[in-house]
């Protein structure tokens, strides 16, 4: 399926070497003027530094086609769509399984007769859409006091600055979206950028992490099983291409700590409860506690490298050696960011819903 969503419904289309792309978003408040600027600012962070990125620089055009009448929103139905224009498909033969992609299983589920070109529906380029519904649910959000922001943790072994979970800096991570490499040390930003060039260079990827903070969630949202917070945003974050790993809060380092140390203590003056520490990252028992989500996710190392690879023809059921060329990303981290914080505004925004007028 590729409809998500329960208060406000989403249905991505298209595919990366198609036409166009778009999605459908149903159930938005009527009345609401989108905000072109900041969209396009949001497409333009998801493109990432040209020299660190895909050749490929779609200019991310795109088209109202429903639910908008006299600049701004009807209720109806809102969907967008976005000009597919720099993509080259020669690289590209049926059959052929491209290491790491989900070539095969696509193959096997669909018979063959799914779009292998890019990846078809499949790709990194469905996300640009995503960003658009981001962009609208975020901007939402901080009308209610709520922002979200992301910072790069770590490409391969390189770490940014650590930080205390609960004494974290609102505006200097809100100062990072202007960035297009949003770490917060100087230093290790240098070294994670130089490090991908270098793998670059060799035909190779790198992956690495991406943290993410919402601010200013009310306590209550989420449910304690099936729709906790936590299930929520995973399956959002694990609808991301290249996403493999995804913790809360301390997450697995909390595995080897002690009760007495994880456990966030809890203090009242006043009437307004503080906790002394957020290890478990503003989410206990499935349900925002008031103090900050902090999230992490990890993304893998694109599958697309220059290097040569055993992989087979399913055609022709035979081994064979594979070099792929074409337009591709040696590093998706600093690209998948605004995408982590665009699906996390709409789980928000789906969450405060639920929590107002489920």
């Amino acid at each position: 399926m590729n409809t998500f969503g329960k208060n406000v419904r989403i249905s991505l289309f298209g595919e990366s070497h198609g036409p166009c792309l778009g999605i459908t978003i149903d159930g938005l408040p009527a009345g609401y003027t989108l905000n072109i600027e900041k969209i396009y600012e949001g497409l333009a962070r998801r493109k990432g530094l040209p020299e660190i990125s895909t050749p490929r620089r779609e200019k991310d055009e795109f088209q109202i086609v429903s639910g908008y009448f006299e600049n701004h929103t009807t209720g109806a139905p809102l969907s967008i769509l976005i000009s597919n224009q720099d993509f080259d498909s020669s690289p590209y033969e049926y059959g052929v399984i491209r290491p790491g992609h989900a070539d095969y299983p696509l193959y096997k589920k669909f018979h063959g007769n799914h779009d292998y070109l890019g990846g078809g529906h499949s790709s990194g380029r469905l996300t640009a859409p995503l960003i658009i519904l981001g962009c609208i649910c975020e901007e939402l959000l901080n009308q209610k006091g709520i922002f979200i922001a992301s910072r790069i943790k770590s490409i391969r072994n390189i770490q940014d600055k650590p930080l205390d979970y609960n004494q974290i800096d609102l505006d200097l991570l809100l100062s990072l979206k202007k960035m297009a490499f949003p770490a917060i040390d100087q230093r290790a930003q240098n070294l994670m950028m130089s490090t991908i060039k270098k793998v670059s260079s060799l035909g190779d990827s790198v992956g690495g992490t991406i943290q993410t903070f919402v601010f200013g969630c009310p306590v209550g949202l989420g449910e304690p099983f099936f729709n906790s917070v936590e299930s929520y945003l995973s399956h959002l974050m694990f609808s991301i291409p290249g996403v493999k790993a995804l913790e809360f809060g301390d997450g697995f380092s909390g595995t080897e700590s002690l009760g007495s140390k994880q456990n966030d203590q809890i203090e009242s003056h006043l009437g307004v409860v503080k906790f002394l520490s957020n290890h478990a990252g503003g989410i206990n028992g499935g349900i925002t506690n008031g103090n900050t989500i902090v999230f992490t996710v990890g993304v893998k190392p694109p599958s697309s490298i220059k290097k040569p690879q055993t992989t087979i023809n399913v055609i022709t059921d035979t081994n064979i050696t594979k070099q792929i060329t074409g337009k591709h990303d040696p590093c998706i981290v600093h690209r998948v960011l605004p995408v982590v914080e665009a699906l996390t505004a709409f789980a928000i925004f789906d969450l405060w819903l639920e929590n107002q007028y489920g």
